[in-house]
């Protein structure tokens, strides 16, 4: 708070009375200056002495109140002197003898004023930064004069209890600091929250600041050794975030960043081996699928090119491959089997021949050699004619003219045609089912044109 010289100046005019303001009644009426007396140096040095004697009265009744005045006493003492002789000349007439008196009582009471108004406003200014230095003694001290000049000033008030406040909570800073200095921080744990804001910023800052590093080396500490419990029990992955999580408290850590590359390779070969592990038994199950996804990911780890499953790539490439291609006649029609799709069949199954030996192919591959056996494996078919009708059968080939004969034919669809000069020529559809019994059918050529 700061308190403007018009405060202070109507502070004094309050305190001064309305007999201060008037010169004694009785000492005006001895002489009259009035008309061409005025003139005289006697009215002159009168009129001149009341001035000065009316402005000593508006200064020294408040200088004279004040407690505690920023002055030396033999100072104002004097002042007082020279005021009560010139007050004793001036009644006694010697208006010129008083003057001095007067001149020397308020050049000294207008110094300590001045003074006065000096000191309060040096005061004031000095308060906030006594607080921002955490002064609160010398703060107290400096309010406390402040008031016994102003009492009535809200805002001293309010400042002298903050700052008493201050001085009441040193003991604590102090005890503070000295647990910090001990190590004894969970009493600074528990101390530090009951601290008020706004005082001593500057060492509770330091406080805090102290406690932050114990908790930060205290979790680092901790850290470290879980981080060394789980290297020695061989568990790569929470090692790796125990020791990540010390990194963020000591970035600069030469020993972290040295175990946290150690565990990173360990965890990376602990990766390869499973994966490899995984590999067989993924090849052992016959989960050929799988067994490339970890190929793959066993590349990407294995940075230093211990491993080459190129040959077990293609190896698995193969079996999918001839996997796709017994699948594909899985809805495949048989009845519509044809001699180029009969040798893509056989082909197929020499070359298929291994996959046998799993489980995962072994029924794919011999439904389709049994389903293909079938339509391979021919059926007695007896054709009855009449020996002039000449036949032939579609697919297939001329059979000639005869009475009877037995062919044996792979089943699917035919027909058996007939012709014979002058007669009209005649198709019988014949289809023979795989597995099925002997068939005898008869064709000739009897209708004329």
């Amino acid at each position: 708070m700061r308190v403007s010289q018009p405060y202070v100046w109507c502070w004094f005019l309050g305190l001064v009375t309305v007999s201060g303001l008037r010169a004694d009644e009785t000492d005006e009426e001895l002489i009259d200056c009035e008309g061409e007396a005025a003139t005289t140096q006697f009215c002159i040095d009168k009129e001149e002495a009341f001035e000065l004697r009316a402005r000593i009265e508006l200064l020294y009744p408040p200088l004279e109140e004040l407690s505690s005045p920023p002055w030396e006493e033999e100072d104002f003492l004097s002042a007082v002197t020279n005021f009560n002789k010139g007050v004793d000349l001036y009644r006694d007439e010697y208006f010129g003898d008083s003057l001095p008196k007067f001149k020397a009582a308020l050049e000294t009471f207008t110094e300590l004023e001045e003074t006065f108004q000096t000191t309060v406003e040096d005061k004031l200014a000095s308060i906030d930064s006594l607080f921002e230095n955490s002064s609160y003694e010398i703060a107290v001290t400096e309010l406390s004069t402040l008031i016994e000049w102003f009492p009535e000033d809200l805002d001293l008030v309010k400042r002298h209890g903050e700052a008493t406040q201050g001085q009441q909570l040193k003991p604590l800073v102090e005890e503070l600091q000295e647990y910090v200095s001990t190590g004894n921080f969970q009493e600074v744990e528990e101390l530090l929250p009951q601290f008020p804001d706004g005082y001593y910023e500057e060492d509770i800052s330091q406080v805090r600041a102290s406690l932050e590093v114990h908790r930060q080396e205290t979790s680092f500490n901790s850290s470290m050794t879980a981080a060394y419990e789980s290297i020695e029990a061989e568990e790569w992955f929470l090692a790796e975030q125990i020791l990540n999580s010390a990194l963020l408290i000591r970035p600069d850590s030469t020993v972290v960043k040295e175990l946290l590359d150690d565990v990173t390779e360990n965890k990376r070969l602990d990766q390869v081996d499973e994966l490899v592990q995984k590999m067989a038994d993924a090849m052992n199950t016959e989960r050929w699928e799988d067994v490339l996804v970890n190929i793959e990911e066993v590349e990407k780890l294995d940075v230093n090119e211990e491993y080459d499953f190129a040959i077990v790539v293609e190896e698995v490439d193969e079996l999918l491959a001839l996997e796709a291609e017994l699948i594909e006649y899985s809805d495949f029609d048989f009845s519509n089997l044809n001699d180029r799709k009969r040798q893509d069949i056989q082909l197929l199954l020499d070359k298929t021949d291994h996959l046998n030996e799993f489980d995962r192919t072994q029924p794919i591959r011999q439904s389709l050699e049994d389903t293909f056996t079938k339509y391979s494996t021919p059926v007695e078919v007896t054709i009855r004619s009449d020996n002039r009708t000449k036949l032939r059968i579609n697919p297939g080939k001329e059979i000639g003219t005869f009475r009877s004969k037995m062919l044996e034919v792979l089943p699917g669809t035919y027909e058996i045609v007939g012709t014979r000069r002058g007669f009209k020529q005649v198709t019988q559809k014949l289809e023979i089912k795989p597995d099925s019994e002997p068939i005898e059918i008869k064709v000739e050529c009897r209708a004329r044109f």
